[in-house]
């Protein structure tokens, strides 16, 4: 699998988005991972959330998350940004 990170320019869109991005960076971890899937898990403000990546599908809909402004607005959540950070950062590993 080729894992596909966002660029800085897309996770730095929404100011406040990418500041509770950074600050719930810290508490994601990998769920599980497949030959074309990964899952992670963030711990948002309120509850755990579900964030996925899709190997197969277009770049647009590679990263998803099950919170509400995701599901909702169809747009990247802090959640999302939250795994990239970590990932790019070296906080959290997939091998």
């Amino acid at each position: 699998m080729k894992l596909v990170l966002l660029d800085d320019g897309d996770l730095k869109k929404d100011g406040k988005l990418y500041i509770k991005g950074i600050r719930l960076s810290g508490s994601v971890k990998l769920d599980y991972k497949t030959q074309k899937h990964l899952s992670f898990l963030v711990q948002g403000d309120n509850e755990l959330h579900n964030v996925m990546y899709f190997d197969e599908k277009p770049d647009s809909k590679r990263w998803q998350c099950d919170c509400k402004w995701y599901t909702l607005q169809d747009k990247l959540c802090s959640h999302i940004i939250a795994v990239n950070i970590a990932l790019k950062n070296g906080n959290l590993k997939i091998d």
